[in-house]
């Protein structure tokens, strides 16, 4: 899982629930790797290149979905390359 902001925001914290709920569900570990920075984008970025294989997620909020692809002509992380193919 991919948290699109630092430790200890709101993303961050919300995410531990999910986090706890999809190992006991899928009987794995479930491992956050916090990519702060760029209000979201870099950690989004890194989401939208990984391979589509189903075993990354991001964890973010509107900001890097929807916000900043209006605000920057060179948003690289389309939300449309992010969903699921």
């Amino acid at each position: 899982m991919i948290v699109a902001y630092p430790p200890g925001g709101g993303t961050d914290s919300s995410d531990g629930c999910w986090r706890r709920s999809w190992a006991n569900s899928l009987g794995q570990s479930v491992v956050v790797e916090n990519r702060g920075g760029a209000s979201g984008n870099i950690g989004t970025e890194l989401a939208a290149r990984a391979a589509p294989d189903g075993y990354t997620i991001l964890m973010g909020n509107v900001a890097p979905n929807a916000i900043n692809v209006s605000l920057s002509r060179t948003c690289r992380s389309i939300p449309s390359r992010i969903s699921p193919r």
